[in-house]
């Protein structure tokens, strides 16, 4: 991410339809640092106890574009294959190995 990015978080852009009767939508605030309030804090801890790299943790947190269900289902499947793949592979290779060393070296 560019410097000037990480330094001037761009606002949100409205969604198609959301400017009606020409009022100005009003979206989450992307401010950093000691202009943040109560949204940032964690639950049931008071300000005190709460750092503010852990604040700083949860408003990144909140800019994340997190994949969508059918993605994260995809992706793991994509895993759990080629993992399997990779097993099968290696187990053959090792059983390949084993087969020629009792053949000609313990023979």
């Amino acid at each position: 991410m560019r410097r000037e990015l990480r330094r001037h978080p761009v606002e949100a852009k409205p969604t198609r339809g959301s400017n009606r009767g020409g009022r100005t939508p009003r979206g989450p605030s992307l401010r950093v640092g000691p202009t943040t309030t109560a949204r940032a804090r964690v639950r049931g801890l008071p300000s005190f106890l709460q750092p503010a790299w852990f604040q700083e943790i949860f408003v990144e947190l909140k800019k994340v574009q997190w994949p969508t269900r059918q993605e994260t289902i995809n992706l793991t499947m994509v895993v759990v294959v080629v993992a399997t793949a990779l097993g099968l592979f290696l187990g053959g290779l090792d059983a390949g190995f084993n087969w020629l060393i009792e053949h000609t070296l313990l023979s």
